[in-house]
């Protein structure tokens, strides 16, 4: 994967789209969605049923070296969705932005990998999570996560989005090769 995706703005077309005038406005930089990717705010994932349905589900997500970082219990949906088809999106909103990563997620249950993802959980939202065998164990999760301990699951990206809730940006569109 590319170190940076090739970025473009998304033109505001339609009616009651019309930006400012005097705003100059830029597409955000893919810094900028980085940083609020990894922010403790509340995540969405979206994945794909077996009957082809979406199921959306809230739960921590992080951003570490190119990848998004969800877990789950090995036996929720969400999961299991994962498990047969990994595609699926992940959502947050910070700082008056809307982002929206699109791609693939795959099990990962490597050492080194599960020890980034807890690391990268405990700097984000404080939850401190400990690798155990091929999963991460954690002194508490979720009331609706199944409890401890989760599978990781590993999403690389193919399209991510950013829309402003105000007029600080322009849509951006973000893609992955």
């Amino acid at each position: 994967m590319q170190a940076h995706p090739v970025v473009e703005a998304i033109p505001p077309v339609g009616r009651g789209t019309a930006l400012d005038a005097q705003a100059e406005l830029e597409p955000l930089s893919w810094a900028e969605a980085e940083r609020r990717l990894n922010t403790d705010a509340s995540c969405w994932l979206a994945t794909v049923r077996p009957d082809g349905a979406p199921h959306v589900a809230p739960l921590f997500a992080v951003w570490s070296e190119s990848r998004v970082y969800v877990c789950s219990k090995d036996t929720t949906r969400k999961s299991r969705n994962l498990i047969a088809d990994g595609r699926c999106v992940v959502t947050t909103d910070v700082d008056a932005a809307h982002v929206i990563v699109e791609g693939r997620g795959l099990r990962v249950s490597d050492e080194d990998t599960l020890r980034r993802t807890s690391d990268a959980f405990a700097a984000v939202y404080g939850w401190p999570t400990t690798v155990a065998g091929e999963l991460l164990d954690a002194p508490f999760g979720a009331p609706t996560s199944g409890g401890p301990p989760y599978a990781v699951f590993e999403i690389a990206p193919e399209t991510a989005f950013a829309f402003p809730m105000e007029g600080t940006f322009l849509p951006t569109r973000w893609r992955f090769t």
